[in-house]
């Protein structure tokens, strides 16, 4: 005979509705990807940038010169901004890659509470879309004025 439970049956386990469980998995889900695409792009950037010399004595030139503080050997700019991004992204440029990561990390949580606001919408949850759409102007609103 068994003796195992489940935790449907176990009197002390918390067993979420579904909204909760479709919310949860769909904020995980937002999270995963956007920590893994935008880690993804910083580990492409980074390894696009440090081997942008022809030869494989410029690249151990140009990582010693970068762990120095010196700007890149191989001509490689820093952006400074969005245009500049745009524009490295557009010619492949390994410190673009890096900086569209970061900012794909940065945008990550933003999602999440997008995420949950729709969640929130689909089942029907006034209250919640209200304090999730509060939170997220929020957020936007002080991304926009920096």
């Amino acid at each position: 005979m068994s003796t195992e439970r489940t935790a449907a049956s176990h009197p002390l386990v918390y067993e979420p509705p579904a909204g909760i469980r479709r919310l949860e998995a769909a904020v995980a889900l937002v999270l995963r990807v956007g920590v893994a695409i935008s880690s993804a792009l910083i580990l492409v950037g980074t390894v696009m940038t440090v081997t942008a010399s022809s030869t494989a004595r410029e690249a151990r030139r140009t990582v010693a010169a970068l762990r120095a503080g010196a700007a890149h050997p191989a001509g490689l700019a820093i952006p400074r901004t969005a245009g500049d991004v745009f524009h490295g992204l557009r010619h492949a440029q390994g410190p673009d890659i890096v900086i569209l990561g970061v900012v794909l990390l940065v945008l990550t949580p933003i999602a999440r509470v997008a995420v949950s606001m729709f969640v929130y919408l689909y089942e029907r949850d006034a209250t919640f879309v209200v304090i999730t759409a509060v939170v997220l102007t929020l957020l936007l609103t002080s991304f926009a004025l920096g």
